[in-house]
């Protein structure tokens, strides 16, 4: 054991190296995993850190096997084979990776308490199965990996491996297919994700990853190919061109990590071009459903009882507004909203001038109508009715021998309403009505519209005592009142069904109605009885049509707050629209409540506070709706949280994950290659070279790799998004929602390609940044005698 604990202490670099990188795949991936289980989302989101852990740990292997290829020589010359030179080979790794385990765990746990209380409302449990599975499995894959490095080192001859210098070398053809299989992989990515539907494959998934991986490859080709056919050009320009050139063509030490720098950034676009789209999503879907800076719920008062509130706190209409929305979103058609026309300038103003509703917004003015609910107050319903035609009463002896009194002249009243709670009633009242013509006055009591409520119809008919009489009788309510309001004060007309109800009675099938059924005349309404039925009457409409601005509706129609169907006046047709959304209709809440039922269960009413509502008005709305006020914030949080936006933050901590094992990849490929790099400057001093020129040399290949990684990194996140963006899982759209903007935008792509430039030159900068007394040419002498 001490035996392996000298050789693990003198191979440090390499296997600390080893332990952080499955630190970070492991602590990354159960944190990914453990929050998309949280979350709801795809185990998978985790693919693309695994890809480019299992791409960046084959170099720690192999430089493992290159540190101990003296010693694998030199134990084959001792006679040592078989499954004894494995031993001898995997103890150090082996032990490194389950230290690295170990920590990744305790780091996965952190991250995923951590991430599920920032970004879930609540801490997920530390760690469960699936998660120690998968950290058991990446630390297998990884020490399967290590040892397939292993395995090409004891294939190498032993001349190369008893060497003290490292020499470039070809590509094997393994090497080489697996590069050309990154870019069908990535090719078969972008085409999965146009046509994904549903939840994307692990192809799909993989997309970001394999597309950065193809892209770096592609600038590692560039960049030598390109070295060489300059090397030729450099030597007229100088010694230091000639070098930059030379080291690009052949050295490995900042060209072959760069594949691992660009595929980290380009994951990092599209994760940072996938949180802006779901910014921007819930932010413009958030003023859709809430327009105005807060929004307290007021379902329990019912669309008018809401309208009611609003006039009562806010009489001038500068602050407060109603409004209602029916989402029905497995009905469509029947997809609607309404809001208070009268206010809606003064209240939401400009506060839709940068979305897409602007246009439907601006036209909502339109849907002003004279068409209103007919609203009473008081605790008494009060008729003075008197006769113009009253059949005269007729008695008949009935089945069991007693006589029975029939016809005469005696009405039933029923008024319908509903509450400022949203809840339907009726009050019914019965009176005999004098043959002489006389008036006569009855009251009743009405206790639920003692604080008011909204009349919607009446019914007239025959107190005939379930006897059916067809004689003409007709009446003249001289007033009717509720409390102190005249309810003849608006016309009455019958409604059609209860007319085609009489004509269709088998009782009577030669009936035909009076030719003035209702009668609205200065001194009262006379109303002529049908035989079979009550005569219902609704209040004339203000207008012959209700207008309504159209999202996505092929045949529109208006319903009332109750949900039945209104004649409609289509003034407009907007792609977006406020509260619906992409697909409904808007009409006028006020318009919409009159001679309606109470509001159908299925409503959502809201009412919404502009800017600057004063806190006054805030507090009695809250006490009197009985909610508390939700901030558009707030809005956006809840719509993130229905539809999935979590899926976005585990994206980003995969690319976060990601980054950092490609922030080792180069830190360990510059550290592996640091002594040999030294040596060389130290060859080129003893040949008579500058220091300067050296430095020079590396300050111009830093150059080229720092402007090469920043243009692949935009032209691969620009792809990357343009191809892949839309068959990820970034959210659950609802079926009238916002579409998601998955266009490219700029600064998501140049924040990552700055970053990773900016590593590339901070890294390959302490590289290249070699010093007089490292790179002295007597150093050669010390390390040959060594």
């Amino acid at each position: 054991m001490s035996r392996v604990l000298r050789g693990a202490w003198s191979r440090r670099g390499a296997l600390t190296t080893l332990v952080l990188m499955t630190v970070v795949v492991v602590g990354g991936a159960v944190t990914v995993l453990q929050f998309a289980e949280a979350a709801d989302t795809s185990r998978w989101l985790t693919a693309p850190l695994l890809l480019l852990g299992g791409v960046a740990v084959p170099s720690i292997g192999a430089e493992l096997a290159v540190a101990r290829r003296e010693e694998i020589g030199l134990a084959r010359l001792r006679g040592i084979h078989g499954l004894r030179l494995w031993r001898f080979l995997l103890v150090e790794p082996l032990l490194a990776i389950v230290l690295g385990t170990v920590v990744g765990l305790a780091v996965g746990a952190a991250g995923t308490v951590l991430a599920t209380r920032a970004w879930l409302g609540g801490a997920a449990p530390a760690l469960e199965r699936p998660a120690l599975l998968a950290a058991a499995a990446i630390a297998g894959a990884a020490l399967l990996i290590v040892g397939l490095s292993a395995a090409a080192a004891l294939r190498e001859p032993l001349a190369v491996q008893v060497s003290t210098r490292r020499r470039p070398r070809r590509a094997t053809t393994l090497a080489v297919f697996l590069s050309v299989l990154v870019f069908v992989g990535a090719g078969v990515a972008a085409y999965r994700s146009r046509d994904a539907d549903g939840e994307p494959d692990l192809v799909v998934l993989l997309g970001p990853a394999l597309v950065g991986l193809a892209l770096g490859q592609a600038a590692i080709w560039v960049i030598r190919i390109a070295a060489r056919g300059l090397t030729p050009v450099t030597e007229k320009r100088g010694m230091g061109a000639f070098l930059a050139a030379r080291r690009l063509a052949r050295a490995d030490d900042l060209v072959t990590p760069i594949r691992l720098v660009v595929a980290a950034a380009v994951v990092g676009a599209l994760a940072l071009s996938g949180a802006v789209s779901v910014s921007g999503w819930t932010r413009e879907q958030a003023a859709v459903e809430v327009p105005g800076a807060r929004t307290v719920d007021a379902t329990d008062l019912g669309a008018v009882g809401a309208v009611d509130l609003t006039e009562e706190v806010d009489p001038q209409g500068e602050h407060l507004i109603a409004t209602a929305i029916v989402r029905n979103e497995s009905r469509l058609p029947e997809r609607r909203a309404y809001v208070d026309a009268d206010r809606w300038d003064a209240v939401v103003g400009s506060f839709y001038d940068d979305t897409p509703a602007r246009a439907a917004s601006d036209a909502i003015d339109r849907l002003r109508s004279d068409i209103a609910p007919f609203q009473a107050a008081g605790d008494r319903l009060t008729v003075t009715v008197s006769g113009l035609e009253v059949p005269p009463a007729r008695t008949f002896r009935g089945p069991d021998g007693e006589d029975v009194e029939v016809g005469g002249g005696r009405v039933e009243l029923t008024l319908g309403f509903v509450t400022t709670t949203n809840a339907s009633g009726a009050v019914t009242l019965r009176t005999p009505i004098p043959q002489d013509g006389s008036p006569v006055t009855r009251s009743v009591r009405v206790r639920a519209c003692a604080e008011g409520c909204t009349i919607t119809g009446l019914d007239v008919g025959r107190d005939s005592r379930g006897v059916i009489d067809g004689s003409d009788f007709v009446v003249l309510f001289d007033s009717l009142a509720l409390g102190d309001t005249d309810l003849l004060q608006r016309p009455w007309v019958p409604d059609p069904v209860s007319v085609e109800s009489a004509l269709n009675s088998n009782f009577f099938r030669n009936y035909r109605p009076p030719n003035a059924l209702v009668v609205n005349r200065p001194d009262g309404l006379q109303v002529a009885m049908l035989p079979s039925v009550a005569l219902a009457l609704e209040l004339e409409d203000g207008g012959p049509r209700v207008p309504v601005l159209v999202a996505d509706e092929e045949e529109p129609l208006a319903l009332d707050l109750g949900g039945d169907d209104l004649p409609t006046d289509v003034i407009g047709v907007a792609r977006t629209m406020p509260l619906v959304g992409s697909v409904g209709l808007l009409s006028d809440i006020r318009t919409s409540a009159a001679g309606s039922g109470p509001t159908v269960p299925s409503a959502e009413v809201q009412i919404v506070a502009a800017d600057g509502t004063p806190q006054a008005m805030l507090d009695e709305v809250a006490t009197a709706t009985g909610a508390t006020w939700r901030t558009l914030a707030t809005v956006r949080e809840s719509l993130g949280e229905r539809h999935g936006g979590a899926q976005s933050v585990a994206y980003a901590l995969t690319a976060l994950a990601c980054a950092l094992v490609a922030l080792l990849a180069l830190g360990a490929g510059v550290a592996r290659h640091l002594r040999d790099y030294r040596r060389d400057v130290a060859s080129l001093r003893a040949l008579g070279v500058s220091l300067g020129t050296a430095r020079r040399a590396g300050r111009a290949e830093l150059v080229s790799l720092t402007v090469l990684v920043l243009g692949i990194v935009v032209a691969g996140g620009w792809l990357a998004v343009t191809l892949l963006l839309d068959g990820l899982p970034l959210l659950t759209l609802p079926v009238a929602g916002l579409p998601l903007d998955t266009a490219p935008h700029a600064w998501p792509l140049a924040i990552p390609a700055v970053l990773a430039a900016v590593a590339v030159v901070v890294v390959g900068g302490r590289a290249r940044a070699v010093r007089a007394s490292t790179t002295r040419p007597s150093s050669l002498r010390e390390e040959e005698g060594r």
